[in-house]
């Protein structure tokens, strides 16, 4: 079973880079893109709370019923952030306790904290919870590093005379795959990096310890898994030698070596494996004493230190909501719910920027620029990119339905928001020279963007007709493709605000 556990660790790795690469346009939706996102039980509690609905999935009612038999299972063989934690907890080699379970309490503090947040509508579950943290590292760190290193390493070997045309195949065949079609940067990229390594990286204190002391997830299946039937269990031919308890990765197994801490065991199987005598085993066995090692030493500090936490983020997520000029220059995907009912619905995953990516890859992650609640929320940079005229894949790929997925017809209709041209940049405004760049580039069939024939005076004192643009303000949906295609240099010659009067409700 040691080894079996090592498999599906793999595999579900490697199954989360497979489903990963498959979000790409056009979207082909027989493939399950959103499984780990829909797996994952206390993404649906906390946006079920915090929206007022009922958003949790299938998969994640069937992993909730299995962990009350097999515990914390998904820990220990399904989750990619612990399958990466343990693969990176093998390079440090680090199997010391430095804290001696003295932070182990902090996970449950975490999870109520963000459960009592989302009482007051405030999404917290996406900055802790491993599955859309870990999505987005992968999406907007990981994943833009990898290709910018791959086709670092291909650039030189196409530099080799004979090398050029067969590693010349070898890339446009892997691009739409394994590459993209074009580069991609995204908005905050190093920061979440930064704090993935920093999740790794604590390994160099304890094994696991994201898991074992940070975790909200870990900390709902542990709680859920405190009467698991799959269990741990030592026979009398214990010798008491110590090494199960050396080599437990979650600190679940106390000095007396025959007891274990069932909130904490992840069924890794190691302690069994490393048994001499072969006196631990894992069974199913129902108990009715009541346990002490399977229960969860909270106290009412926990539940204060919780609110308290809770209670400051509330404070912090209503400082600096951005000026009103900011506000209005906020322009969400296409089937995006208004601004309350999707900050309290969104995760904060990455998915829809992952996928827009392969498209017209004018999503990011927001920063600063409306506030803390806002922050990392998808958004429309249109100097970066665009929102690709044909494309709907956001909204299918949205786990929590902050992004409503609407079919194509009706999200081509879709506002997100109205250009408008700045006369003090756009060249025919400002410099009295024609430029149809913009309208040339405008997806609409009917066009948004007209022009109107004017005599004009240019800054050098020539007179002149020009064809001044203009914006049919109720054609216009947004999609940002002119800002992005605008020859003016820095700031565009045009730029977009958002429209909270159309947007989907």
């Amino acid at each position: 079973m040691h080894i079996v556990r090592r498999i599906s660790q793999v595999f579900f790795l490697i199954l989360f880079f497979v489903l990963f690469l498959l979000a790409t346009y056009p979207l082909q939706k027989v493939f399950p893109v959103q499984f780990f996102l829909k797996l994952d039980p206390l993404l649906g509690i906390i946006s079920s709370i915090a929206a007022r609905t009922i958003i949790i999935s299938i998969p994640a009612v069937i992993l909730i019923l299995l962990s009350v038999v097999l515990g914390r299972f998904f820990c220990g063989w399904i989750c990619p952030m612990g399958t990466t934690i343990d693969g990176i907890d093998h390079l440090l080699k680090n199997k010391n306790n430095k804290t001696k379970g003295l932070f182990k309490n902090t996970k449950f503090v975490i999870l109520f904290a963000v459960l009592f947040s989302a009482l007051f509508s405030i999404q917290l579950n996406g900055f802790f919870d491993p599955i859309p943290l870990f999505t987005r590292t992968v999406a907007t760190a990981l994943y833009p590093l990898f290709v910018f290193l791959f086709e670092g390493f291909l650039s030189i070997f196409m530099s080799i005379g004979f090398l050029e045309e067969p590693v010349y195949r070898i890339h446009e065949f892997l691009r739409g795959n394994l590459l993209p079609i074009t580069p991609i940067a995204f908005l905050g990229g190093i920061s979440f990096l930064i704090i993935f390594l920093i999740i790794l990286f604590l390994g160099k204190i304890n094994r696991r310890f994201w898991c074992r002391n940070l975790c909200p997830l870990g900390a709902l299946i542990g709680f859920i898994s405190g009467k698991r039937l799959y269990r741990r269990l030592v026979t009398d031919s214990c010798t008491e030698c110590g090494l199960c308890a050396k080599e437990c990765r979650m600190g679940a197994i106390p000095d007396t070596f025959k007891e274990t801490n069932h909130v904490e065991c992840i069924s890794c199987m190691d302690c069994q494996n490393i048994c001499p005598v072969r006196a631990v085993q894992f069974k199913f066995q129902w108990k009715k004493e009541r346990d002490k090692t399977t229960s969860l030493d909270l106290s009412r500090r926990h539940f204060i230190s919780a609110g308290a936490v809770g209670l400051l983020s509330m404070g912090v997520f209503n400082l600096g909501h951005g000026s009103s000029k900011e506000k209005g220059l906020l322009v969400r995907p296409p089937g995006a719910l208004e601004e309350g009912p999707f900050l309290d619905r969104c995760i904060r995953c990455g998915e829809c920027v992952r996928v827009c990516s392969t498209s017209g890859a004018g999503l990011h992650l927001s920063q600063l620029e409306n506030g803390w609640s806002a922050l990392w929320t998808p958004v429309l940079k249109p100097h970066l990119g665009y929102c690709e005229y044909n494309c709907n894949m956001c909204g299918e790929v949205c786990p929590t339905g902050a992004i409503q997925p609407l079919p194509l017809e009706e999200r081509k209709e879709m506002k997100m928001g109205t250009a408008h041209f700045d006369k003090t940049r756009c060249i025919p405004w400002y410099y009295g020279e024609n430029c149809m760049v913009c309208e040339e580039h405008c997806p609409i069939p009917d066009k948004a963007i007209h022009f109107i024939e004017k005599k004009t005076t240019t800054i050098d004192g020539r007179e002149t007709i020009v064809s001044l643009p203009y914006v049919k303000e109720d054609v216009c949906i947004g999609c940002g493709i002119c800002v992005n295609r605008c020859p003016v240099e820095g700031q565009r010659g045009i730029f977009l605000t958002n429209a909270d009067e159309y947007r989907w409700g």
